[in-house]
């Protein structure tokens, strides 16, 4: 059990979004493109976007852009390489993606974004 700091779980089943990342010493950036599916590309407006942060962990949900009632698009990262500071993350809406910026902890580079489950 995560204890209480760790972005929740989906309560309902998501369409899975992609991403790339890149970093620098003091923070990770998140780019998800709405090139990646039509409704999305559109472009999408900011009270459709909800992000949630932990330490270990971040939720992205965008509600269905349409309002036809589909399953929303999300992407849930868990078990960064290190930790990041919740209160100091941010992201922004564009007209071509969401920019999700983490803060990390401590300055370091990540040589991965998450930590391997399992599999060496």
């Amino acid at each position: 059990e995560l204890g209480g700091d760790e972005a929740p779980r989906p309560e309902v089943v998501l369409r899975e979004l992609t991403y790339a990342w890149e970093q620098t010493e003091a923070e990770v950036k998140i780019y998800v493109s709405f090139d990646q599916a039509e409704e999305l590309s559109r472009g999408v407006a900011e009270e459709n976007v909800r992000v949630e942060y932990g330490e270990w962990s971040l939720l992205l949900v965008i509600s269905d852009p349409t309002g036809a009632g589909k399953a929303p698009w999300g992407l849930r990262l868990g078990d960064f390489q290190r930790r990041v500071d919740p209160d100091r993350c941010m992201y922004a809406v564009r007209s071509s993606r969401i920019t999700i910026k983490l803060r990390k902890q401590e300055k370091d580079h990540w040589f991965n974004l998450l930590q391997k489950k399992g599999r060496s």
